[in-house]
């Protein structure tokens, strides 16, 4: 496990890969080779099957030849044709006797006469009436059917092919009926076509398969078209039904057994076993091939999707050694560079992280910026404390001597601007609240009242509920100085100076508009970008802007509305008031 732990995910996954495709190649073989068992089982039930429905057949259609040889023993005419040949033997009478025991013999086979070569009754003087093809016995074998039929006692006797005759003779002795003294008067032979009965019942059954059928050591289907080594090689299993694989002439061979209960005779089914498994063993060996193949494959794909998977980690890792070690600058390159962008959770791991570093690299820079701002704030609000107590003081002075010889303009430009020179060089806050910061503007307006009288229309609509919304310091007194340089001084006529509040997409709005000149789209878009020179010395409006952004996020800001000749309308956005006093 300590060796495991220490390996490379990309080799842990190729080891993975190795195991699973061992287990599921085994899983496979496995299963293929039950298959085969099964295959097996199911074969040997296919055969039975086959050989039960062959030797059904044979034997049914046995049977009905059977029935069909009682019918002409005991057919009438035919028993008393044979009693009267036994009593009379004249010639003539004998012959007309024979020729009708012959047409019923026809009128009885003429059913079955596919099956049924021929028939022959023999009467008592060994004299023979037949119908149908008449082959020559030896003599040695018209004596074993004499004997068979003799024997049988009535009962059917078999008497297979042979060398001399390729049909299967039914004998059986005739005994007369009526009346029923069972006395022999003939014996009755049925040459059959066992080949074409055979053919017709269980041949078709299977074209690659070969049905055989022996009674004991003799061979009834098929006759002389065996090797008498497979013949020999045919021998009854311990079971009645039963299969088994054996050599045959050199052959592998599937063999299977069925034995008949009507006859006793033995059915073999002989299938060739290559035959058999041609197939499978071609498919056995296609699929050893084919997961050999896989096997390749699935291992390339394998390493291929380790390494796809492996190295964004591993350039991940290496993005993070460089800010471990602080080098920023060569993180944005490297950032900036374009990259394959896989999007699964590696992917995302990485495109978050990069979206990371870059924010935290743009939050650094932001916060630069900003910080230089506010040094430009403090600088600018330093620059204006010369001895501000010294200014203090005589602003003070001027102001009580005015009110001493009742200069009240005098002393209210005084306080105001007292106030506003207190306002901008102090350095303890940042961010007031909306009420101090209009405070200042009445201030401001109060100096610019006396300098303009008639020519500054000013208007403040500012509800107190907005009164303890936060705001930097300095925003709207700036915002003023503007409207009433750009928009107030060019003017002749009164100019309409207005700072009123909105609530804007739920952001407070405090808007400064002004009935000046305005300023073409063009213009006010490069004001805003900082492109315009501006003709003051004093906090712009870059730096509000962005003072407004770091007190209170990029959500936040100024806005500007301006077309020429239709005014200008300066709005600032800042959070709305929040707690009880809102």
């Amino acid at each position: 496990m300590a060796v495991y732990r220490k390996l490379s995910i990309k080799r842990k996954m190729f080891l993975m890969i190795i195991l699973i495709m061992s287990f599921i190649i085994t899983l496979a073989f496995s299963s293929l080779y039950y298959t085969y068992s099964i295959y097996d089982g199911q074969l040997y039930d296919k055969s039975y099957r086959l050989l039960n429905l062959s030797s059904t057949t044979v034997d049914m259609e046995l049977k009905k030849l059977e029935a069909m040889s009682l019918a002409i023993i005991s057919d009438a005419q035919i028993q008393r044709g044979l009693k009267d040949l036994m009593q009379d033997d004249a010639e003539y009478v004998g012959y007309i006797t024979r020729k009708k025991m012959t047409d019923q013999l026809w009128a009885h086979i003429s059913t079955s006469e596919r099956y049924v070569q021929s028939v022959h009754i023999i009467d008592s003087k060994q004299r023979v009436s037949k119908y149908g093809e008449s082959p020559s016995f030896s003599e040695d074998k018209y004596e074993r059917m004499m004997m068979q039929a003799v024997d049988g006692k009535g009962e059917v006797r078999w008497l297979y092919p042979d060398a001399s005759d390729s049909m299967l003779i039914m004998v059986r002795e005739v005994r007369a009926y009526e009346p029923l003294t069972l006395e022999p008067i003939g014996i009755l032979f049925l040459r059959i076509n066992v080949e074409r009965l055979v053919e017709d019942y269980a041949g078709i059954a299977s074209q690659k398969s070969d049905i055989i059928l022996k009674s004991g050591e003799a061979v009834v289907y098929p006759y002389a078209q065996i090797p008498d080594g497979v013949s020999q090689a045919l021998q009854p299993l311990e079971a009645r039904d039963g299969y088994e694989i054996k050599q045959l002439n050199g052959e592998t061979t599937f063999l299977s057994q069925k034995k008949s209960a009507y006859t006793g005779w033995m059915y073999y089914n002989v299938i060739p076993y290559n035959h058999i498994f041609e197939k499978i063993v071609w498919l056995k060996n296609v699929l050893i091939i084919v997961y050999c193949f896989a096997i390749l494959i699935v291992v390339a794909m394998g390493m291929a999707f380790a390494r796809s998977l492996t190295r964004p980690i591993r350039q991940l890792i290496s993005q993070m050694k460089e800010v471990q070690y602080g080098d920023l600058d060569s993180m944005d390159a490297s950032m900036s560079a374009p990259v394959f962008q896989q999007m699964d959770e590696v992917g995302l791991l990485q495109r978050t992280y990069r979206m990371m570093i870059t924010r935290i690299n743009t939050l650094i820079k932001e916060n630069y910026a900003n910080q230089l701002v506010i040094k430009e704030t403090e600088f600018k609000a330093l620059q204006a404390q010369i001895n501000p107590h010294f200014l203090y003081n005589a602003l003070d002075s001027i102001h009580w001597l005015a009110k001493k010889n009742a200069q009240e303009q005098i002393s209210s430009m005084v306080v105001s601007l007292g106030y506003l020179l207190r306002s901008s060089i102090s350095l303890k806050q940042n961010v007031i609240t909306v009420a101090e910061e209009l405070e200042t503007v009445k201030h401001y307006i109060t100096i610019q009242k006396y300098r303009f009288q008639n020519r500054l229309d000013f208007h403040m609509d500012v509800p107190r509920a907005c009164y303890n919304a936060p705001i930097p310091k300095l925003t709207l007194q700036p915002l003023l100085e503007n409207a009433v340089q750009y928009g107030l001084e060019p003017m002749i006529e009164p100019c309409t100076i207005r700072l009123y509040a909105r609530e804007v997409e739920g952001k407070l709005a405090l808007i400064v508009e002004d009935g000046g000149p305005g300023m073409e789209e063009a213009d006010v878009q490069r004001v805003l970008s900082g492109e315009a020179k501006t003709r003051g010395t004093g906090i712009g409006l870059l730096n509000i802007k962005h003072r407004i952004k770091l007190a209170f996020g990029e959500g936040y800001g100024i806005r500007m509305e301006s077309k020429a000749g239709g005014g200008m309308k300066v709005i600032v956005l800042i959070p709305p008031p929040q707690g009880e006093e809102a």
